[in-house]
């Protein structure tokens, strides 16, 4: 969270989706945060229970598996951002302060990516299907109907975007490096760049598979400029195609990644909730004939609706969720009533209805999700709780996992019998459904260490989590929990090992926010001479990672 016009919180990840790399980020990772040097709360950190839908693409994961070009001009590189993964969730936070969610940015290696549909079928359409308002769905008419080049819209019917970041964004990370280990250090170090990759969608990948998001920010201010988007261009009239919208999604969501909040609500505004005419296909006749649909994808308008939540305006993104719920429910009830997704009595084939309706009960579910974790920054936790009962009885085929979730939800309000009944009730359902996962049996030790923690039962915690780590030894959430007991439990200096352990053996997946953010508050409370040790993390920093939050810089070097 660092920049000008950077939003200066702290983050939690409360977002929902699923992550990259190996660790399984379906549990609590415990947090510190520190004041005047020392330790004064706890944060336990919900992160990502994940569903199994495979046909629904996820906001968060950005890039597809197929690197093939398309024939089709028009078809969106990124495809779906994502595949089934869709109903992870996070909840945060034994503290009592809100939070505010965070954005992760997959790579294009995660499992479970969807191909590329086919152009005109099926697929195509119920993935691009949307119902927009009467007044835009009146100037779409126009746009059909009209002869060609007679009918223009004014221009508040336009979404006319433009990059709004004056320069190119530079090396957080090396400049911090230049100021706290001196010039010959940052010239060892060696990051990837937007001149160092090609200037198209496969150089997006690489930059985002090395994490380097602020060089991949960077280069979709490139790519816009092909579609008179980029620099300069705000307010100026052009046409949208799937490549430029997934452009814009991809720049908007790493603006999130990089807290760059300002950036992001300033650069997204122009785009409202995607309800204008030119971001449906109809508004382009002459270059979509007949094809209905949104160009916009389903998750671009999540991600839109969730953006204030980001920014901490949660009150502003409650109402534009629940909007997106009603539409999709609408979409639903139109499916169920024999009629196309937007009301088209169109006519479609019983398994074509029942993949539509599988895909859009997945997308209400996402949306559900994203309610709750506002509910959860707004305090309002009866809301919280109600909505994830209700999904308890929808996904019946996640329930074991979504009832650990509830059990984690009653932690944050201190409702440490209501946590318990639930994890005793995700434990029975596993059982009943004959899941012998390991994950499942992690996650089971993990609720039980969480149990213990809320009940000062530091000691027995810590059993949890060590069996917990037997059977996933490189875990660092696990380890990070550990870290915790052993502090609370006046043992600092094994809590600090732990830590360290963990990033020497596994910089790359080690070197998390919160982990970093743990160790130095534990330096500072072991020690006013603590400077040295965070100058050490850095110079980690420097050599395995692109990029990092400023506020984790900051607390390195400040």
């Amino acid at each position: 969270m660092s920049g000008n016009l950077e939003n200066e919180k702290p983050s939690l990840s409360q977002y929902f989706g699923s992550d990259s790399g190996s660790e399984d980020k379906t549990d609590f990772t415990t947090k510190l945060s520190d004041t005047s040097n020392k330790l004064n709360t706890l944060k336990l950190e919900g992160n990502r229970f994940e569903s199994e839908y495979k046909n629904e693409p996820v906001v968060c994961r950005l890039f597809s598996d197929n690197v093939s070009q398309s024939k089709d001009p028009t078809a969106p590189f990124f495809d779906y951002f994502g595949s089934g993964s869709d109903a992870a969730m996070n909840h945060n936070n034994l503290d009592k302060n809100v939070t505010m969610p965070d954005l992760d940015i997959p790579t294009m290696m995660d499992s479970g990516f969807e191909p590329r549909v086919a152009v005109g079928s099926e697929a195509e359409r119920r993935r691009d299907a949307w119902i927009p308002s009467e007044q835009t769905r009146q100037i779409l008419i126009k746009c059909v109907t009209s002869t060609p080049g007679t009918f223009f819209p004014e221009r508040e019917y336009l979404t006319m975007p433009g990059v709004l970041l004056e320069e190119e964004l530079g090396d957080s990370v090396g400049e911090a490096v230049t100021v706290c280990l001196g010039e010959t250090e940052a010239a060892e170090r060696r990051i990837i760049t937007a001149n160092d990759v090609t200037q198209d969608e496969r150089g997006l990948r690489e930059l985002v598979q090395a994490g380097a998001y602020r060089a991949a920010i960077n280069l979709t201010a490139r790519l816009l400029e092909i579609y008179g988007q980029g620099k300069g261009r705000a307010g100026h009239p052009s046409k949208h195609s799937s490549h430029s919208l997934q452009l814009w999604f991809t720049r908007i969501a790493l603006l999130v990644k990089t807290k760059l909040f300002n950036f992001a609500q300033a650069e997204a505004e122009t785009f409202g909730d995607l309800d204008k005419p030119d971001v449906f296909y109809q508004f382009y006749p002459e270059m979509y004939g007949d094809r209905p649909g949104s160009i916009a994808s389903f998750s671009f308008r999540l991600l839109l609706a969730e953006l204030p939540m980001h920014c901490g305006k949660f009150l502003d993104s409650l109402p534009r969720l629940f909007n997106l719920w009603s539409i999709v429910k609408q979409i639903r009830k139109n499916l169920q009533a024999g009629l196309c997704e937007d009301g088209n009595p169109l006519g479609i084939n019983e398994p074509d209805r029942a993949n539509s309706e599988k895909l859009w009960r997945s997308r209400e579910i996402r949306i559900i999700h994203s309610i709750i974790d506002c509910a959860i920054c707004l305090k309002n936790f009866q809301l919280a709780i109600d909505l994830m009962r209700e999904i308890c009885e929808i996904d019946l085929t996640n329930r074991h996992t979504l009832l650990s979730a509830l059990g984690r939800l009653h932690l944050i309000i201190g409702d440490i019998a209501g946590a318990e009944d639930s994890f005793n009730k995700a434990s029975l359902c596993a059982q009943e459904m004959q899941f012998k996962d390991k994950k499942l049996e992690v996650r089971s030790l993990i609720d039980s260490g969480l149990l213990c923690i809320a009940n000062k039962n530091y000691n027995e915690a810590l059993n949890f989590f060590q069996e917990a780590k037997s059977l996933e030894p490189n875990k660092t959430m696990i380890l990070n929990n550990m870290a915790v007991c052993h502090m609370y439990s006046g043992r600092l200096k094994d809590a600090i090992s732990i830590l360290e352990s963990a990033i020497a053996s596994n910089p790359p997946q080690a070197l998390h926010e919160s982990v970093i953010l743990n160790l130095c508050t534990l330096y500072d409370m072991e020690s006013s001479k603590g400077r040295l040790k965070k100058f050490a993390l850095l110079r980690q920093m420097s050599r395995y990672q692109a990029d990092a939050p400023t506020a984790i810089l900051e607390k390195l070097y400040g």
